[in-house]
């Protein structure tokens, strides 16, 4: 019994010395540092993730996505086997995803989903063409769907209809089903299918 008094107060002195040890101070408690708050103003460096990448359907191509973050956004990278297609910042709470279904059927184009306290946009991207030539304006397929048809909003985009088409599924003002739609890429074109998807 002795014996086990001890060894406990054995450990638990031990535990002390090396609890005030990590602190800084071996002997005097008081002196432990503590956070200042200039600390607090200090904007902390960009954190970038590791890659995530999904390859295209014959193995050729590689889509890769690259984060940076630091306190008042996030910016988004994809690049194509190397080669960077696309670039955005956006706020925190804003994440750009790849979807299973990305690639088009040929590894030509691709497909990005972004979500949002906005919405859902969704972006078609030439796997061949620079960040230089494709920016929010002209890949941003929701906002050219809006100025086309006012009256609905795209509720999803499904994945790939063929070689350059795109299948979307709208949502109309009430909130019910609207149509089915093909987003042709190369014309930037919708058609209106006769059966939803």
């Amino acid at each position: 019994m002795i014996t086990a008094l001890v060894v406990t107060i054995l450990l638990i002195g031990i535990n002390i010395y090396l609890g005030r040890s990590k602190n800084g101070s071996s002997t005097n408690p008081e002196k432990t540092p503590q956070a200042y708050p200039e600390a607090q103003s200090i904007i902390s460096p960009a954190v970038a993730s590791e890659p995530v990448r999904k390859d295209s359907p014959d193995g050729k191509l590689t889509l890769s996505a690259k984060t940076v973050k630091d306190k008042n956004s996030v910016t988004y990278f994809f690049s194509v086997s190397g080669k960077e297609i696309f670039v955005k910042t956006v706020d925190p709470s804003t994440i750009i995803s790849i979807p299973y279904n990305t690639w088009d059927p040929n590894g030509k184009y691709i497909f990005l989903k972004e979500s949002s306290n906005f919405g859902t946009s969704f972006f078609v991207l030439s796997t061949s063409v620079s960040s230089l030539d494709q920016n929010d304006q002209t890949a941003n397929i929701t906002n050219l769907f809006i100025e086309k048809y006012p009256d609905l909003k795209i509720g999803d985009v499904t994945g790939w209809g063929g070689v350059n088409l795109v299948v979307l599924n709208s949502i109309n003002g009430d909130g019910g089903r609207g149509p089915s739609f093909w987003f042709e890429m190369p014309t930037h074109s919708f058609i209106q299918l006769s059966m939803r998807f």
